[in-house]
């Protein structure tokens, strides 16, 4: 090899991008299964907390350092950890196979009474949304269709009524999610476990329910995923309360 050859390739091994163990730079990988709905998967990584998402195919990218571990989690997946390696990072994607989660029950009885509803009995007219009772406030406050007789949205959108009764319909989800929290934190375990002081733990609660992956979690059942984002959120909700004393 000409001795132009071999300094072009020492100047290439020199500025190939390496990734120190203190450095986080981009993991790119895919995860893959027999399922073909590989989108919105979860992937953590647990040294750092942050998160994001699988794309269409399976696709993510996150950013890591040699030793972090990666968790790849999904209602409808078997939760699966990685440990990240020096030759993760470059231009091949990390390939992580993930086994769909399979259920056993003991016992299944099938009782067809899906042919009796509201709907067939003429009670309700078909496709009609679904409200909360504080979300059927607000709409009966705010659209003219479901007061097509009166001016009531005019007059409560002047008066604040309707912003008030907005505001009321997004507390009544938020207290709806705390309520799906408890089911896996008691208030005990809240100050126990996750060193709330008992006297923010409602506090904390609301603060927890603003967190939209949490949130997403929550409502996919994905207890493993709420239960670690919890721990997470706690830690930082400890960090502004010290902040602000």
């Amino acid at each position: 090899m000409k001795p132009f050859a071999y300094a072009l390739l020492a100047l290439f091994i020199l500025t190939a991008p390496v990734c120190r163990a203190q450095d986080r730079c981009p993991v790119n990988g895919k995860v893959s299964s027999n399922f073909d709905d590989l989108e919105g998967i979860y992937v953590i990584n647990r040294s750092t907390e942050a998160t994001v998402f699988t794309k269409r195919g399976g696709y993510f990218s996150i950013p890591a350092a040699v030793n972090d571990t990666l968790l790849f989690s999904s209602i409808q997946f078997t939760a699966k950890e990685v440990v990240v390696k020096q030759e993760h990072f470059g231009s091949d994607l990390l390939i992580v196979p993930i086994e769909p989660m399979h259920r056993q029950l003991t016992e299944v009885i099938i009782n067809d009474y899906s042919h009796i509803n509201s709907v067939r009995l003429g009670l309700v007219p078909a496709n009609q949304k679904k409200y909360t009772p504080a979300e059927r406030r607000l709409a009966t406050a705010s659209q003219f269709k479901m007061n097509p007789l009166g001016l009531d949205p005019i007059f409560h959108a002047f008066s604040g009524r309707t912003a008030m009764l907005r505001k009321a319909a997004e507390t009544e989800k938020k207290e709806t999610l705390i309520d799906k929290i408890y089911y896996l934190y008691s208030e005990d375990d809240i100050v126990a476990k996750l060193k709330i002081p008992v006297e923010y733990v409602r506090g904390f609660l609301f603060y927890v329910v603003e967190n939209k992956y949490l949130t997403k979690a929550i409502d996919e059942k994905n207890h493993e995923m709420a239960r670690f984002m919890m721990s997470g959120l706690a830690t930082k909700y400890l960090s502004l309360l010290n902040n602000d004393h």
